[in-house]
This record gives structure tokens, sequence and C-alpha cells, in this order.
């Protein structure tokens, strides 16, 4: 059933030019309500990406989200098998998911370096006030075409209290007043660079190098 499963979401999920020899990652974290779907929607404007959504995986499974730990689990290992795919296919990946537990950041960082893409890893966040009117509005039916996600204020305060820290290099952006289309171009420079940076081996160069100076000595 989850081959099956998988084998659907492959072939509705967009299919984009390759990129480079073992794809390229972009890992999005925050919480419901930050932001991040909108930032992607604009991501599209600067290169054709494949996103891979929880929310959209979860809609396929069931009308009703739960939020349960077996529903997040069942939803999350159908993402990472659908990012291997993409990504030793070569192509750009978003991974859309809030992504708040460090565990399973660290699972689809492994993933990727073993297929030897590059990684890039950003933050998306606003203020809890604007949050929660965010999430007002998407309970109320105010909710723009791209919004899949059903997570409501409860939800988010649950994540609020058990999110782990980002520790590795990332960009952060802040949602509450800036445009999503300019964030998005920020990110899409960040991206860029990350994978310039891991230009020199194709093989497999660990994402923690990409902010690092070069070491030449």
């Amino acid at each position: 059933m989850t081959e099956q499963l998988l084998d659907l979401l492959d072939r509705e999920t967009a299919v984009v030019p390759h990129s480079r020899d073992g794809g390229s990652l972009l890992l999005l974290v925050g919480l419901p309500g930050s932001g991040k779907s909108s930032v992607v929607a604009e991501l599209q404007h600067f290169f054709p990406t494949v996103v891979v959504s929880t929310d959209g995986v979860r809609t396929m499974l069931r009308d009703d989200a739960r939020y349960t730990a077996g529903e997040m689990g069942q939803v999350y290992e159908l993402c990472y098998e659908l990012i291997e795919r993409r990504l030793r296919a070569g192509q750009r990946v978003v991974f859309d998911a809030s992504n708040y537990l460090a565990a399973r950041r660290q699972r689809v960082i492994r993933l990727a370096e073993n297929c030897g893409a590059a990684v890039a890893i950003a933050t998306i966040q606003a203020a809890q006030e604007t949050v929660r009117l965010r999430l007002q509005q998407r309970m109320s039916s105010q909710r723009w075409d791209g919004d899949l996600s059903d997570a409501d204020w409860s939800v988010y305060k649950w994540m609020v209290e058990v999110q782990e820290p980002v520790t590795d290099p990332h960009i952060v952006l802040d949602s509450t007043m800036t445009p999503p289309a300019e964030l998005a171009e920020q990110l899409a420079h960040y991206w860029l660079q990350v994978e310039e940076r891991a230009h020199g081996n194709l093989n497999l160069q660990p994402y923690r190098w990409s902010n690092q100076p070069d070491r030449n000595d």
C-alpha cells in the first residue's frame, strides 16, 4: 500500500529539469502560520522546483487531519521516499514541512547527503500575533488556494512547546512584515550560494561545509 501511495504521489508531483548530479534540497523549518507555503509559491518564479509538502501528502491520505504521532510518522516517511526519488533524478527539491524535531531534520539531511545533494536549510518565522491572525483566517475559510494545511492555533501551541532549535548552518526569514516575494528572492539567492559552494565535490560534499571558507592550506 505504501509503495502504491508513493507511486501515486510521484505521478502527481511536478517533474522539473535536472539541476545537478545528486540533486539539491531546500529544507524548510517553520511552525504553522509562519508563511512557508507562501514563500515557496513565490520561489517558483526564480527557478522550477519539486515541492514535497507534508500538507499535500496528508491531504491525500485522509480528509480530516488529526496530527497524531502515527499519522505524522506515515506522512514524513512518504515524503522522505519521494524526496529521495527526485534527488536521485538530479532535481531541485523543496521540503515544505514544519520539521520542528531535530531527528526528522537529520533524517532527511542524511538521506540527501547519501544522494550527493547540496542541502540548504531555511527557518521561516513570524510574530506570534501574526500567526494567530493567519490561523484564524485559515479556520474561517479565508485562505489562499495554495494553503493545504489544517493546523490551527491548538496545533501551533503544542508545536511551540516541543520544537527543537536548528543548530546547523541556515538562513532565517521573518514573514511578519516582509512580503513573500521579497523573502523568496533572498531564499533563492541563498540556495544558489549553497549549491555553488557544494559544486567542488559532486560525489558527496557534506552540507556542513557550505558556509565555511575554503581551505586551501
